[in-house]
């Protein structure tokens, strides 16, 4: 194991800390800032502090790179993120996850957009390709690769995703773009179109995109996405600042198999509707956010099954009904003061409220409600211009859970003014979803009986357990981030380890069923799990001359664990290299190369073998005015793979966008 020894690397960051040899090198100049320069990023603590300074390991994925990937869901982007691995569970619905237990349902991991939590509620998972997201308008996204409940609150277990699209203010003025490919699969047929208005102290960005294809040759996954997002910013007297954002996607997907009898062809619609509005207050030593969201998501999904045989019904057609709806409400004030230069202070409060759906839920398909209220806070101390100490905790309670707190200690030192060595030491919770605790899920079975006549049945699917209990991470990391701008590199290495207790894993019950003189296997879910994970992972970032860009990652992981379905669903090695090349701001060259080893994604049917993916773009600006530019991208160059399921077959795709101003 990578960390089956862990105090010895305690010891070895204790040694690497009080080494005089790292400390001949500080610039301790007076009135320097401790880490002045770098990237900002935001999501890991709430205070804006440097790349450097962040108190966990943190990604970004910036505008160029987002542009040069060429790809058409925002899913594909993490395979550039160390330890992430992404698939396709059927052409039109991306899977993420970070490390391992990568299912349709991804329950370990917290995906923002501005700050506005997309976790699906009742039955968990992030609806990727129906967010009402275009990649068009993202301006950077950050990643926290490791626990961040202290900042949002169960859920944010293994990782954060913050996806921060751009102010107005930044597209002022009309654009479009088109997108196609030949005939063949996948058919390709993409559109985006926005405009922009600056007015005072106004702006205002309105934009719309459609995504179609066809999906996986010889799967029924065919995608129609539809989708428009409304921003407004307003700058108010005092440095007060309005954002207004309203916006929603619409989509027909084609789901099912014709090899299931339960899972059969069909049309699924879901529907996913937003609003956020927040107000902004600066002053010289304060800032105040005051935020409130509401997201709404449903989904029709009703249908038949194929027949099949059910104890004395020998031609039993059972009537299944995945329809889900849910609408969650969020208020959130934030304040951060900083009391002179060597502290600061963030705190704040949220109350959410979930409204849930669904027939898998009850038979009556009432509304359910789950209440939850948040106290957070963090406190950053630069105990000198050597150390840096941020440490923060959130209490949350909500209807579903007692109690709970998430505690995170990151200490920093600073060996250089290019060099940061970090210790983290992080608790988080991941409270059960209402399908866990409260479903009663039932089908409606129909048939006859050979000498009794017809009869109907409700066969029960799912139960809940109301003692189950959240599951627990406790993490440690060192991680070294190096920024040496003389020479444009970045690099971060991360050697972790997490230990999950009580982790919820679901079983099957015999439950009697008195008409049918059966038993009926009910699935559950109880707390029997535990896994301790280990490894390290790397980037590596270098801008060799201007317009030349590569970045790498790898993540190299081993799992032990009592659940054998989650150890298999962790990759031990993946890999990413992409480059970028700007010639003569005219062309434009790119390359992603990806690896993921063996795999067994949680609703596979069996381990999907290491594959290799390559993709090329190359964009050429036909006229500076209104950067009018054509791309023709090609994606899975190397050999075709199955990253799922055997029949998810990726092919060599090919396929031309052009874009201008107007």
């Amino acid at each position: 194991m990578y960390f089956r020894h862990f105090n010895t690397i305690n010891c070895a960051f204790l040694l690497i800390c009080s080494s005089p040899l790292w400390s001949s090198n500080i610039n301790t100049s007076a009135g320097s800032d401790f880490f002045e320069d770098g990237p900002l990023v935001l999501t890991a603590s709430r205070m804006s502090k440097p790349l450097l300074e962040a108190p966990a390991t943190v990604s970004i994925i910036n505008r160029d790179t987002i542009e040069a990937s060429g790809v058409r869901d925002v899913s594909e982007l993490f395979r550039l993120v160390p330890g992430f691995i992404v698939g396709f569970l059927n052409g039109n619905t991306p899977v993420v996850s970070y490390h391992g237990n990568g299912g349709q349902y991804e329950r370990q991991m917290q995906v923002l957009i501005d700050g506005r939590s997309v976790f699906v509620p009742s039955f968990g998972g992030i609806p990727w390709s129906n967010l009402p997201l275009l990649i068009e308008d993202i301006e950077r996204i950050e990643v926290i690769r490791g626990p961040n409940a202290v900042t949002y609150g169960a859920n944010a277990f293994l990782a954060t995703i913050n996806i921060i699209t751009r102010d107005a203010a930044e597209d002022i003025d009309a654009r479009y773009s088109v997108t196609t490919s030949d005939n063949a699969n996948p058919n390709i047929k993409d559109a985006y179109v926005r405009h922009g208005y600056h007015v005072g102290d106004l702006d205002w960005r309105l934009s719309a995109g459609t995504r179609n294809d066809k999906g996986f040759i010889n799967v029924h996954d065919s995608k129609q996405i539809n989708t428009a997002n409304f921003r407004l910013d307003l700058v108010s007297a005092h440095n007060q600042f309005w954002t207004f954002q309203l916006g929603g996607s619409d989509s027909t997907t084609g789901t099912g198999s014709h090899k299931s009898v339960r899972n059969g062809i069909r049309e699924q619609e879901s529907t996913n509707i937003y609003f956020n509005l927040q107000w902004e207050a600066v002053g010289d030593t304060t800032n105040t956010i005051l935020k409130l969201t509401h997201t709404l998501q449903e989904v029709a999904d009703q249908y038949n099954s194929l027949p099949f045989a059910l104890g004395p019904v020998p031609n039993a057609v059972a009537l299944i009904d995945e329809s889900r709806k849910s609408d969650r409400t969020d208020v959130e004030v934030i304040r951060t003061k900083e009391f002179s230069s060597t502290l600061r202070l963030v705190y704040g409060a949220g109350f959410r409220h979930d409204r849930i759906q669904s027939p898998l839920l009850d038979k009556e398909n009432k509304p359910h409600y789950v209440n939850t209220g948040r106290f957070f806070g963090g406190i950053e101390w630069r105990i000198n211009k050597n150390w840096l100490l941020d440490f923060g905790t959130s209490v949350e309670n909500s209807s579903l859970t007692e109690l709970e707190y998430s505690p995170r200690l990151s200490i920093i030192r600073n060996m250089s003014s290019e060099h940061a060595l970090r210790l983290v030491i992080s608790k988080a919770k991941r409270n059960p979803l209402f399908f866990e605790v409260s479903a009663h899920s039932v089908s409606t079975v129909s048939g006859t009986v050979p000498g009794a006549g017809p009869v109907q049945a409700d066969i029960l699917l799912n139960l809940g357990n109301p003692n189950i209990k959240p599951e627990n991470i406790l993490s440690y990391e060192i991680g070294l981030r190096s920024q040496l701008s003389h020479a444009s590199i970045g690099s971060d290495i991360k050697l972790f380890t997490y230990t999950i207790s009580d982790q919820i894993v679901n079983t099957k019950i015999e439950v009697p069923h008195v008409t049918l003189g059966i038993n009926q296997a009910v699935q559950t879910y109880i707390n029997s799990g535990k896994s301790q994970v280990s490894g390290i992972e790397l980037s590596f970032d270098y801008h060799p001359i201007t317009g030349l860009t590569f970045q790498t990652g790898l993540s190299l992981i081993e799992v032990e664990s009592n659940v054998t379905t989650y150890a298999a669903s962790f990759s031990e090695k993946t890999g990413f290299l992409h480059m970028r090349y700007h010639l003569r701001d005219r062309h434009h060259v790119s390359a992603s190369y990806y690896y993921l080893d063996e795999v067994r994604w949680i609703q596979g049917a069996s381990v999907r073998p290491a594959f290799n993916k390559l993709d090329l773009r190359y964009a050429y600006t036909i006229s500076q005015e209104g950067n009018t530019q054509i791309e023709i991208i090609g994606q899975n160059l190397l050999e075709e793979y199955s990253d799922y399921r055997p029949e998810n077959i990726a092919e060599k795709i090919f396929f031309l966008r052009l874009s201008s101003g107007f």
